[in-house]
């Protein structure tokens, strides 16, 4: 390659079909059923800069949502992922209520916030949950919203009340810590990337017992086997929220654990670029320099 060129050019379409781009988008959007009366764009930075709209509809709608890998439904959860991620309260509310238009279930919606927490922590776990019980209540959804449930309180919630810790009538006093443990050895067999010469291979787990305790137990015991999503659902939004932060060592070894999850590598690049237009192309860049590294590394040891 000539040094003196531009090396992206070669991989670069120069002559777009940017009708069918255009299509793509306001379809998308469509289905999205939340950019029309009384949706997000009330009056929006669209108004004061065409640009910035132009963008949006090519770049992120006809360009990125269009890629032809993963379904409306798995694009939605990335979103929904990179922008809990970020702690972006309103973005996540009206993305909850397009996941729902693009079908996903509420019990799934919130499966997806819980796997989270262990890669966001719990208090941007917190603001994304918060943000999922405004779109429900928008779209009519009340079971979930305790708050405003009129009912007579429960025995639990009032010995709740009584401690001082409302939390406490949720909480199970006398959890099956095996059964946490024996299912987190599962899961990370499945898995496939913590054995010999694997993640855990740099000693940090030496140092640490409460850590190790919480990695087992919390992260693949409880969040890891919750009983709606599967596993290949579980690495989209774990690859997603790694892109996000920018845990580049993380997201290496994910994509391994991804491809022994049922995906393939054509779905993680395209899950990894999903995540551009809400974190940026910088960060974007870095996603997919840590996946061309676990792939040569897998493609380094089958040679």
């Amino acid at each position: 390659m000539d040094e003196s060129k531009d090396q992206i050019l070669p991989f670069v379409d120069s002559d777009p079909n940017v009708k069918e781009r255009i299509g793509r988008a306001v379809n998308i959007r469509k289905s999205m059923g939340i950019y029309g009366k009384g949706g997000q764009t009330g009056r929006g930075a669209w108004n004061f800069s065409p640009l910035h709209a132009q963008v949006i509809f090519e770049y992120c709608f006809g360009m990125v949502w269009g890629q032809p890998h993963l379904t409306l439904k798995e694009k939605e959860i990335i979103v929904i992922t990179a922008l809990a991620t970020q702690q972006l309260d309103e973005e996540v509310e009206w993305h909850v209520q397009s996941a729902l238009n693009l079908g996903l279930k509420p019990e799934e919606v919130i499966e997806v916030i819980a796997q989270l927490s262990p890669y966001i922590g719990l208090p941007k776990t917190n603001h994304a949950f918060r943000s999922m019980l405004k779109a429900f209540k928008k779209v009519g959804i009340t079971k979930y919203d305790k708050e405003n449930d009129n009912s007579n309180p429960t025995e639990d919630e009032l010995e709740a009340e009584k401690s001082g810790d409302r939390i406490l009538s949720e909480v199970d006093l006398n959890p099956d810590v095996k059964k946490r443990i024996d299912k987190a050895i599962e899961v990370r067999q499945k898995i496939g990337i913590y054995g010999t010469g694997g993640q855990g291979n740099d000693g940090f787990y030496t140092i640490s017992p409460a850590h190790n305790q919480v990695i087992f137990e919390y992260c693949f015991g409880m969040v890891w086997n919750q009983s709606i999503l599967d596993l290949r659902t579980r690495e989209l939004i774990v690859i997603a929220a790694s892109t996000t932060n920018q845990c580049d060592n993380e997201l290496e070894w994910h994509v391994r654990s991804a491809l022994n999850a049922g995906l393939n590598r054509d779905e993680i690049l395209e899950a990894i670029t999903q995540c551009s237009p809400y974190i940026g192309l910088s960060k974007t860049n870095q996603g997919l320099r840590a996946a061309k590294k676990a792939f040569d590394a897998i493609d380094e040891k089958a040679d």
